[in-house]
């Protein structure tokens, strides 16, 4: 997640993120209630839990954060503002972002602090606002967005034109890589391809090799007409010893570059209250707000049940229509249904019980898993985490259907 990619209100649970250098910051403190304090995992950013733990990934003791929403320029990311907007410098409309918010002393390197206060020259300490890396979702020329099983580079597939198919290559920052980078990937897009079931294995009928295009900035591929809406597979090798990826792409219609800033709004607006000068060395980065939409949960079994099956379906319906950067909504509505559903076990029977603890487990860790298959794009993982979380969903199910009157 992401995702996103993937923009809604900030909650702070699933959230895909990492810590982030070169922060922005202000010189107020917040007059408004702070952001809660949540645990994430120094190793595995995408795990965001309310209380104190271990990483269910790698087992390391959660660490505090506090996280926040922001909006920030997508050009000149030292832009960073508290609501949406526009850019005050080139007059771009401003992407959500999630920021991990903290506070430090004026001359004092390592002091960073979870809470406003004083410093211990008497003087208030500074907000800081850090972007998190290797989570930025949000597309930068209209297409999809997926993030890489390595955790590390980020695709975007666009169709800017009916025979043109362009592929996008970030790094964790959601940087463009260079062109020399660009060049020594192996590529391609498969628009026909089928699986054979006596060899078991992926026949590719029609695929197009992906080169770099004349600025050096993406990749692209002269492919045949295709009728929308359009399904097509990216295959690349980011190096020559590197595991090949797949990414699965479906374009309901031709993608558009975003609008760029007029004349008069790329003219500089005064800041809207006092700054602290920005950095100028490394450009902060985005990382997309991982919104979960707040509903208020049913109160009662059998509507907390209607609920996690209506979840289930929003997402099949998400995955037939190849829309895997949204699956990750409601997989997580779907877990806190799951875990809203836990003290209900208790009033089941011994028998009941035994079969609704272990689904209600697999519930929560199977809409992970399609949280993760949905940001890497690939039909086939999305698929089989969608299999294992319906057969979850079911199991659960049956097992409190026996209490139903």
């Amino acid at each position: 997640m992401p995702r996103t990619l993937l923009a809604l209100a900030l909650v702070l649970a699933g959230a895909v993120l990492v810590a982030a250098q070169a922060p922005a910051r202000t010189t107020t403190t917040p007059a408004v209630a702070l952001p809660p304090l949540s645990q994430t995992c120094p190793m595995h950013p995408d795990v965001v839990e309310s209380k104190p733990g271990s990483c269910p990934l790698c087992k390391m003791n959660l660490v505090p954060v506090r996280l926040d929403a922001s909006w920030m320029c997508p050009v000149h990311a030292v832009v960073i503002e508290s609501q949406a907007g526009t850019c005050r410098l080139c007059g771009r409309p401003l992407v959500p972002v999630v920021v991990s918010l903290t506070w430090t002393c004026r001359g004092e390197v390592n002091a960073e602090f979870l809470e406003p206060g004083v410093c211990r020259d008497g003087s208030p300490r500074i907000g800081k606002r850090t972007l998190r890396p290797h989570g930025n979702h949000n597309p930068q020329h209209g297409g999809q967005f997926f993030m890489a099983p390595d955790t590390w580079h980020h695709l975007e597939g666009t169709l800017p034109r009916e025979r043109l198919f362009r592929l996008h290559i970030y790094d964790d920052y959601a940087r463009p890589l260079p062109a020399a980078a660009l060049a020594a990937m192996n590529a391609r897009v498969v628009t026909r391809q089928r699986f054979d079931s006596a060899t078991r294995t992926t026949i590719e009928d029609e695929a197009f090799p992906l080169k770099p295009s004349k600025d050096g900035r993406s990749l692209e591929a002269t492919i045949a007409r295709p009728a929308l809406p359009a399904a097509m597979s990216v295959k690349v090798r980011f190096k020559s010893d590197s595991s090949e990826y797949r990414f699965d792409f479906t374009f309901r219609e031709l993608t558009r570059e975003p609008a760029g800033p007029t004349l008069a709004a790329s003219r500089p607006a005064a800041p809207r209250q006092p700054r602290a000068s920005a950095p100028a060395a490394a450009p902060v980065e985005t990382a997309p707000v991982y919104t979960v939409p707040t509903e208020p949960l049913p109160g009662t079994m059998a509507e907390l049940l209607a609920d996690l099956a209506k979840r289930r379906d929003e997402v099949r319906v998400l995955v037939q229509k190849g829309d895997f950067g949204a699956i990750w909504v409601p997989a997580f509505q779907a877990k806190d249904v799951a875990v809203a559903l836990e003290p209900h076990v208790d009033h089941l029977a011994p028998q009941e019980r035994s079969h609704a603890e272990p689904a209600l487990a697999d519930v929560v860790r199977t809409a992970w898993q399609l949280d993760a298959a949905g940001d890497t794009g690939n039909a086939e993982e999305v698929g089989k985490a969608f299999t294992l979380f319906t057969d979850a969903v079911s199991r659960l199910t049956y097992a409190f259907s026996a209490t139903q009157p």
